[in-house]
């Protein structure tokens, strides 16, 4: 994906901003991560510094549930991926050191070296695995979310003439302004303006206000931005929406790291940890076949 959203109201999202960029807790489901045993021969595996240190670095954008989202205390950070990379962790025998960071930061902070890995539902793409290395383990299934009394239906064509809101960044920008919008020139409809914003919250804000008619997100994130929004939001998915692979990513010449993560991937999936992350996060639908590194390079696909 990239993942867009996580909707609030004003107080929320202030006290959201509050945490931006600064390390949190982040703690996995204590029943998955007990069930959880350390394999010295994966240990082994890790880049030597991280040996050391016992701790990844991990980047990630805290404002994307189911993906991560800080709980009530605005520290403790949720999600399915949090759950995921702890489990993860302990398999590797270290810990995760997580930092909430804007989304535009993830690419950035794993090429300067700041962190060694980010996760946030980050989608490969082959423009992106010119800049970093993809662990891919799951996928994700955009949508439509618009104001509940929107005229949008699941023709893609009543989107024509319309405004979208995206997050700079983001892969949703290119799911406007390369599939929908070239579809409506097409069919003979004018095209649908794109709005920028900085952060998922000004995006989502921007839908709730009327600056803008629609934007494109996960539809894992329905329920959440529908619970969250402080008025009535509908989920529509369309037939022309692509589906992505997502993973973590790295800095492409820290192959170690990404081996290391690919193959702790593959235990936790042998052993069941993967699945019940999953179910419990009631996301089946993104489970992802076979692990691997780069597929999209590889000419893989989620559909």
């Amino acid at each position: 994906m990239k993942k867009v959203i996580f909707a609030a109201s004003i107080g929320l999202l202030a006290m959201a901003t509050l945490v931006l960029g600064r390390p949190t807790n982040a703690l996995a489901d204590d029943a998955i991560t007990a069930s959880v045993k350390t394999d010295p021969a994966l240990h082994a595996m890790l880049p030597k510094s991280i040996q050391d240190s016992g701790i990844i670095k991990l980047a990630t954008d805290a404002h994307y549930p189911p993906c991560e989202s800080f709980a009530e205390d605005n520290v403790t950070m949720v999600g399915w991926e949090p759950d995921l990379w702890n489990a993860l962790a302990k398999k590797l025998g270290v810990k995760v050191k997580a930092e909430s960071i804007n989304f535009d930061g993830l690419i950035p902070g794993v090429q300067s070296g700041r962190y060694d890995t980010a996760m946030e539902c980050i989608s490969d793409t082959a423009e992106r695995e010119k800049q970093v290395t993809f662990v891919d383990l799951s996928i994700s299934i955009n949508g439509i979310f618009t104001r509940e009394d929107s005229p949008i239906t699941k023709d893609p064509l009543s989107l024509c003439g319309l405004k979208s809101g995206e997050q700079k960044g983001t892969t949703f920008v290119q799911s406007v302004t390369e599939l929908l919008s070239p579809l409506c020139v097409k069919n003979g409809k004018p095209p649908i303006t794109t709005n920028e914003f900085a952060s998922a919250d000004a995006t989502i804000l921007a839908l709730l206000s009327g600056r803008v008619d629609f934007l494109v997100n996960d539809a894992s994130a329905a329920a959440y931005i529908k619970k969250q929004s402080s008025k009535p939001v509908k989920l529509i998915v369309l037939d022309v929406m692509p589906k992505q692979i997502d993973g973590f990513i790295v800095k492409k010449d820290n192959t170690k790291l990404a081996d290391a993560l690919l193959a702790g991937t593959k235990a936790l999936m042998d052993e069941g940890v993967y699945d019940r992350i999953f179910d419990k996060w009631d996301i089946a639908a993104l489970k992802l076949k076979t692990p691997g590194i780069n597929l999209v390079s590889q000419g893989s696909t989620a559909n």
